[in-house]
Formats: structure tokens, sequence, C-alpha cells
């Protein structure tokens, strides 16, 4: 196990406080596919691309990223991950002010307490899809690129896939942010009052290192598994489906807690007349499942 020190993470986060390493960090990101064959940067490439005329300038921004950001290897220049993430991070405009916005609209999803049409918008770098009087039924921290390019509708169904990715690295106990420690834990006795599924169990998903938890429905806890998209795909439904609307996992399926050492929880998703059960250990892996 390596273990972290908090000593310097001030002395890290200075070393971002200049446009000129910025500027940087972005220049040897964008060379990133053409290194593979053509090679890293070398201090004079490198400057040129920045556009920086003063070598002593330069030198020293480019002294200043390392080792944390950038290494030297055979007199050339490559990004360390942390500097790709950072570069990923400013080109989805994660550090921009609020420079997208959409204002509400209808969905064809319906609330399924008044049956009203979900409402959706994107505020404040996130995307909520919900009724006005009920509650939301999505809430993601969504970087304005993903808007710039894609309708609404389809930024929804990114949004949807991408949580069922990230939950099954969820029950692999991985976070998906961070790549710490994570995991889904139940029962969650509440959720706030302005979640849209207010009657059905509950988990949270939860990192032991970083900022991420938030209340799931525990048969969420399934999202993205072989056997549940099969099963949706066999009733021609979207992965999306089991998300939102009507045949939501949370609608669709009976949660019932064993008393077992291994299994912890039985899931039971009904689909037409199709059933399938599912058994999860306490950190909600899936043992075994069943259709029928």
């Amino acid at each position: 196990m390596v273990e972290h020190g908090n000593g310097s993470r001030g002395e890290t986060y200075a070393a971002l406080a200049d446009e000129t390493r910025i500027r940087i960090l972005l220049a040897l990101a964008d060379r990133y596919d053409e290194a593979w064959s053509a090679g890293w940067l070398t201090f004079s490439e490198l400057r040129e691309r920045v556009g920086v005329e003063d070598t002593s300038r330069f030198s020293y921004h480019l002294d200043e990223l390392q080792d944390e950001f950038v290494v030297k290897s055979d007199g050339r220049y490559r990004p360390r991950v942390a500097a790709l993430e950072i570069a990923s991070a400013i080109r989805a405009g994660t550090y921009d002010g609020e420079t997208v916005a959409v204002d509400r609209r209808q969905t064809d999803y319906e609330c399924p307490h008044c049956e009203q049409s979900l409402v959706a918008s994107y505020r404040d770098h996130s995307l909520y899809v919900g009724c006005p009087e009920h509650g939301a039924a999505v809430a993601f921290p969504t970087p304005p690129r993903a808007l710039s390019d894609r309708t609404l509708d389809e930024v929804i169904d990114l949004s949807l896939r991408k949580h069922a990715s990230d939950v099954r690295l969820l029950r692999e106990g991985v976070c998906p942010r961070c790549w710490g420690s994570a995991a889904i834990s139940f029962p969650r006795e509440t959720v706030p009052e302005s979640y849209l599924i207010d009657d059905v169990a509950y988990g949270t998903a939860t990192c032991d290192d970083c900022w991420l938890s938030y209340p799931l429905p525990l048969a969420h806890a399934v999202l993205g598994h072989p056997a549940v998209e099969t099963l949706y795909t066999d009733h021609g439904l979207q992965p999306a489906d089991a998300q939102i609307g009507p045949h939501d996992l949370a609608r669709v399926s009976d949660v019932d807690y064993q008393d077992g050492a291994t299994t912890a929880v039985r899931l039971t998703v009904g689909l037409g007349e199709d059933t399938l059960v599912l058994n999860l250990d306490h950190s909600c892996r899936v043992q075994d499942f069943q259709r029928d």
C-alpha cells in the first residue's frame, strides 16, 4: 500500500497557479497521441508550442511542474497522469464559470406519482431531471463539454449510461472519481426530501478518499450487470430505462434483506412475465442470479 501525505499538497496546488504552467500541461496533453510514434517534446519544441520567448522564464515554470506533473526523460518532457487529468478537466469546462445553461424542458418521462412530464435542466455544471412537485429523478455532475455538441436528450442518456458504469465500479470496491476504495452500503434510513423516489429501499454509494457520497436505490446496485441488461434488451428497453421511467429498477424490483452470512439482499426484478432474481452480498456484489 502506498501512503500519501498531506504536507506537500499546498505546494502542488501552487504549482498550477500560473497560466504558463497550465499552457504547458495542455501542450503536452495535445501531444499525447503523436508521442507514441514521434516521441515527446524537447525543451525547445515545448517552449515554441507554449509560445514563451524568454528561455529563462519558461525554464522556471517548467521546473515548477516537475516532478508532480511533468517528467523529463532523455531530454524530452512527458506529462504524468495528474497533468492529463487536469488537461481533460479544463477541456471539459469543469473549471469554467457558468458558460452553459439549458432552460427547463419537458422530457418523454413521466413522474410515477402525478404522471406529469419530468422536466430537465442544466445549471451549475449539473444535470437535473425531475418533477416540479415531487423532486429529482436524476442529479448528476456534468461538465459543460458534454452539452457542446449533443442534444439534451442525448446528454440525459449519456449520463444514465455513465452512472451505470460508475455503479459497476462501485460494486467492485473502486471509486469512479478518484480510484480510491469505495462501496455500496445499506440500509439507508433517510433520503433527501427532494428525491423523486422516496418509498423504496436505499443504500449509500460512498468513497473512503474523496467527496463521492450519495443515496442510491438499492435496486440500482445491479445497474450494468449483464443479466439485467439482457433482461431489458429482451423486452425492447434501453439501458437508461433501468434508471428512469416506468421500468426503473427501483419500481419493478422487490428488495428482501437476508440473514445469511454471505447473501445479504435478494433482489427480484419483474418485467412482463419474466423474473430475474439476484443474490447480493454485503457489498452489493452479485453472488448468483436466476431468470425464470
